[in-house]
């Protein structure tokens, strides 16, 4: 065969192979469906169609052409990107998951709208009202934010996200605290300092978590701090409780003057539970009761005290709690007792300081 003869044979090959079907080996690719509100399969053909009549309904100002009303309809992983649709009705549309990276929706109805996990980069959300929108997770990059009012009311605020750019998440707190949305001005700092740490290192990020998201989520919960005192409290007034039961010196010791001929001696007697003495059977268990409510009583005092050993110069709020009582004595732990009173303390401070400054302040921005 001749070298003409050879690029010949070679230049027909080649178009039939571009003359043959794409996927001919295999199947096709499936077509992207959504559901509408009475649960019928539609095509994108038929999403296509409805915002074509939208559109034509913008064009001529309602004389023809059909408002695009897409209430309740499932449109998980749909990409409409570059859709130049304003003013639809989204209203309970779910949009879970789609993308609507560079969207026209100025002025869309998309309250009561599922919009978890959604890609709004670009997206223009100028006077849309996103009310009872479910935005968990999704990427907020929005090049126009919604008012203030029409966002204020969507669930999930505290877990949207940006990817690099916390320009618009930071403009959209900034608009919350103008228009006195404190609540709002909670959620998105707790938002931003979240995507904050997730950028962070390990370690940084896994400090950042216990130390603030979970004690008060960046100050979103300003009264979980107290709350957690008080679960604390109650913990180790068991463990003090425990300490009192178990054998050896370390444990709770009552301090306490006590009179000798004339003279006043300062004494430490460890706190015991009492030895039930010899009581008819069906008193013996009101006996025990009574007992373990002293030792119960005597623990959770002293974890009140623990809780509270906070300081400075003459204000000491331990010693105050001291003065409640009747008697004047001091209760000091000894032993392993002595350095878990300690690990309360330092908890209990870090965790009343964290709720003055939460509640009264913004720490985290």
């Amino acid at each position: 065969m001749t070298p003409r003869a050879t690029a010949r044979a070679l230049v027909l090959t080649a178009l039939l192979s571009l003359s043959l079907p794409l996927g001919a080996s295999g199947e096709q690719q499936k077509e992207w469906t959504w559901g509408d509100a009475n649960g019928n399969i539609r095509s994108r053909g038929d999403l296509d169609e409805i915002l074509a009549e939208h559109k034509l309904w913008e064009v001529s100002n309602g004389k023809s052409g059909t408002r695009a009303n897409l209430r309740g309809a499932n449109l998980h992983g749909a990409n409409l990107s570059d859709v130049n649709q304003p003013k639809a009705n989204l209203s309970g549309a779910d949009l879970s998951g789609a993308r609507l990276a560079q969207a026209d929706l100025s002025g869309a109805v998309l309250n009561g709208a599922r919009l978890d996990g959604a890609n709004l980069s670009s997206a223009d959300l100028h006077e849309a009202n996103l009310s009872d929108a479910n935005l968990s997770g999704a990427l907020f990059e929005p090049a126009i934010l919604p008012a203030s009012e029409w966002i204020a009311e969507a669930n999930g605020l505290e877990l949207i996200t940006y990817k690099t750019n916390p320009g618009p998440l930071t403009q959209l707190r900034k608009q919350f605290q103008d228009a006195g949305y404190r609540e709002q001005e909670r959620t998105i700092t707790c938002a931003l300092n979240r995507r904050e740490a997730e950028l962070d290192s390990l370690t940084e990020r896994w400090f950042k978590r216990i130390a603030f998201d979970f004690t008060c989520r960046y100050g979103l919960t300003p009264g979980r701090p107290l709350r957690m005192v008080s679960w604390l409290w109650l913990f180790f007034s068991g463990v003090y409780a425990l300490f009192m039961h178990w054998p050896g010196p370390s444990g709770i010791y009552f301090i306490g003057a006590r009179s000798w001929r004339g003279r006043s001696k300062t004494q430490g007697i460890q706190v015991r539970p009492r030895v039930i003495r010899a009581a008819k059977s069906w008193k013996r268990p009101f006996l025990w009761l009574r007992r373990e409510w002293r030792v119960l009583r005597a623990a959770m005092f002293f974890s009140l005290m623990s809780a509270f050993n906070i300081g400075f110069r003459d204000i000491n709020f331990g010693r105050w709690l001291r003065m409640l009582t009747t008697r004047e004595y001091d209760l000091k732990a000894v032993g392993w007792a002595r350095t878990v009173s300690g690990f309360q303390s330092l908890l209990s401070v870090y965790l009343i300081a964290l709720w003055v400054l939460t509640y009264f302040g913004r720490p985290f921005g």
